[in-house]
Formats: structure tokens, C-alpha cells, sequence
């Protein structure tokens, strides 16, 4: 089998290229930056938005299965407008070299965005999708693009929450900082939102059983015994060694003025931010565990202790990567936090 990842040089793109070469399926890697773990045999530097580029660098090539992972993300980019144009052309160019390609089946990393506009707690594989924001427009767009072609090429959608193991760091930095330096950890309202993340190790197990599952299909995925924020924290502290303390707010008070402080420009938390933080959010995954006999194997505590581990034994080399989920986000006017301890 011979497979092409999109994205491949991302910080998820790397995890999976490794997995599925360790299991000795041939992959190829094409991505806008360079990749440091892809041999240069097996990859391409291109923006796949870019149709003529994506043509050229592909002319000739085959594959059997497509991996389609590229897309930007909304704390990356300064125009959300640009954010949307970009995840659906580089989705539609796809779709349009496919036949060229040869490959057989899709697989599609969707996201949990889709359902911002939710309110439920426990959303089902069945409910339809409620974007909010430019990104989550994005992937439902690019869902319905990539559907429309199921009659003649099978498509796999995985909606997935936030991808965490050892290496991601993105808005996860913010918190990784404060435990660094000891500082007062906050949540809102008692802390007793529970918010589902993934497990990257779990998601490639997920992608493995899809390339040789037959026929189309969309999944819901993610974690399960999903824990509080403030449960998680409390956990962190620990294996952080640090001081930190955590504290509570009132979502009344303080989501507003986030709010303000991201449409000032001036804060990194956007939309995802402020439904992660103030509302339940899981993804109820009886489909998933029935079609492919797939199960989480651990929770946002665990993911969050391998993550805050690699980011502590690797921080200054962190601070140099390109892929947006494996460097810091500038924390902005949230570096005030920082020096707030007690």
C-alpha cells in the first residue's frame, strides 16, 4: 500500500508518517514548510492550495489512499477570511487530483469546530454540524466536498478534538507557562467542564483500521473518562513540581472580557477557547467502537502529562519550530498571568 499524507510535516503529520511507516506501509509526505523527520525521497514542499504547484509537484505520482490532514488553523493566521479560502481550496484541488492519482479512498481529519454552535454536553455522530467561526466553516465545507465524491471513491471522515501527545504545545504553552513559573492556574466556574481531547497514538489507530475499511464513512472520536478542568490541573501541578494553585472565576465576568481582548487582537482565545472553557463538550463513541472495534486507550490527564514532559525536556528547541500546534503561541496581554501567584 502506498499513501500520501497531507500536512505530513505538521505536528500530527510526523506522528502518523512514523506510525504508518513503523508498520511497513509506504508513505509520502507533502506539506507548505520542510519536514526534518521525512527522508527527501519521500517528500514535497508545496502549498497544496497552490493548484498548479500541487499539480507539478504530484505529476506522475500514484497512490492508493490519500491522507488529508493540511489545514490552518485559527490562532496561525491574521485574517480568519484567509483561514476559510485556503482549508477549502486546498480540499477542492485534492478532490481534483484524485482521479490523476489513482487513489481509491480518502481519509479526512474533520474537527469538533463543526459543532461550536452545540449547546448539548454529549454530541452524537447524528447531530448536525453548527460552526460558529471560520475554521469550523472550513471543515464543514470540506466535508460536504469531499461526500459528494463517495459514489466514485471512499471517504472516511474523523471528526477529532484537540490531538494531544509528547510534541504538541500550541495554546498549550500558555498553560505549560504558568506551571513553569508557579503561577495561579484559572477556570471558570468551580472548574467542572469537562472537555474532550484525543490521543494522537489513539487517532493513528483509528487511521490504520480506516485504510482497509470498505466503504464511506463519518466518526466521531476522541477520549474517554474524561476528567474536570480542574481535576486535570490539580494533576498537572504535580507532575510539574510547581506551586501553582488553582483558582476559579465567573464565567459572567470573565468571558466577556476575553471576548473583547480577542476581537482587540490582544489575546490569543477565540471562539474554541471560550466553548472549551465554559461548556461540556464529548463526542458520544458507540459508532466508532461498534464499525471499527476501536477504544481510547487514555484521558486528557495522561495526554496532558506526556505533553507538559516533552515540553519541559525540550523547551528552548521548541521555541524554533514552524508547525503552529508544535510551538508557542505568543501569549500576548495573557502574559500578565505569569506574575499572579497565590
Amino acid at each position: 500500500m502506498k499513501v500520501l499524507i497531507t500536512g505530513s510535516s505538521g505536528y500530527y503529520g510526523s506522528i502518523l508518517f512514523n506510525f504508518l511507516s513503523s508498520k511497513g506501509i509506504y508513505c509520502e509526505g507533502i506539506d507548505v514548510i520542510d519536514s526534518t523527520v521525512i527522508s527527501s525521497s519521500q517528500k514535497f514542499i508545496c502549498d497544496i492550495a497552490d493548484k498548479v504547484a500541487f499539480n507539478k509537484a504530484l505529476l506522475g505520482k500514484s497512490y492508493d489512499v490519500v491522507i488529508h490532514l493540511a489545514s490552518q488553523i485559527d490562532f496561525a493566521v491574521k485574517r480568519q477570511e484567509d483561514l476559510y479560502s485556503n482549508n477549502v481550496i486546498s480540499t477542492s484541488n485534492l478532490i481534483d487530483i484524485i482521479p490523476k492519482l489513482g487513489a481509491k479512498k480518502i481519509i479526512y481529519t474533520s474537527s469538533n469546530s463543526i459543532f461550536l454552535g452545540n449547546k448539548n454536553s454529549i454530541i452524537k455522530d447524528e447531530d448536525i454540524p453548527m460552526p460558529i467561526d471560520a475554521y469550523g466553516n472550513s471543515k464543514v465545507d470540506s466535508e460536504a466536498m469531499l461526500m459528494a465524491e463517495s459514489a466514485s471513491i471512499d471517504i472516511n471522515i474523523l471528526r477529532c478534538p484537540n490531538i494531544i501527545d509528547a510534541g504538541r504545545v500550541g495554546m498549550l504553552s500558555i498553560l505549560f507557562e504558568l506551571l513553569k513559573e508557579n503561577a495561579t492556574l484559572w477556570v471558570i466556574n468551580g472548574g467542572k467542564i469537562r472537555h474532550q481531547c484525543l490521543y494522537a497514538q489513539d487517532l493513528n489507530a483509528a487511521i490504520y483500521k480506516l485504510l482497509f475499511y470498505k466503504g464511506s464513512s463519518i466518526h466521531n472520536i476522541g477520549s474517554g473518562n474524561v476528567p474536570t478542568f480542574k481535576e486535570t490541573f490539580e494533576k498537572l501541578t504535580v507532575v510539574a513540581k510547581s506551586t501553582s494553585k488553582v483558582r476559579s472565576l465567573p464565567g459572567f465576568l470573565v468571558v466577556p472580557i476575553l471576548k473583547m481582548l480577542y476581537q482587540l487582537g490582544i489575546s490569543p482565545l477565540g471562539p474554541y477557547q471560550f466553548r472549551m472553557l465554559t461548556e461540556n463538550f464529548e463526542f458520544e463513541l458507540s459508532k466508532i467502537s461498534q464499525d471499527l472495534d476501536w477504544h481510547p486507550t487514555i484521558n486528557n490527564t495522561e495526554m496532558l502529562e506526556r505533553a507538559y514532559n516533552y515540553y519541559e525536556q525540550n523547551r528552548m528547541r521548541i521555541m524554533h519550530k514552524n508547525s503552529a500546534n508544535s510551538s508557542p503561541v505568543s501569549m500576548k496581554i495573557l502574559s500578565f498571568l505569569k506574575y499572579i501567584k497565590f
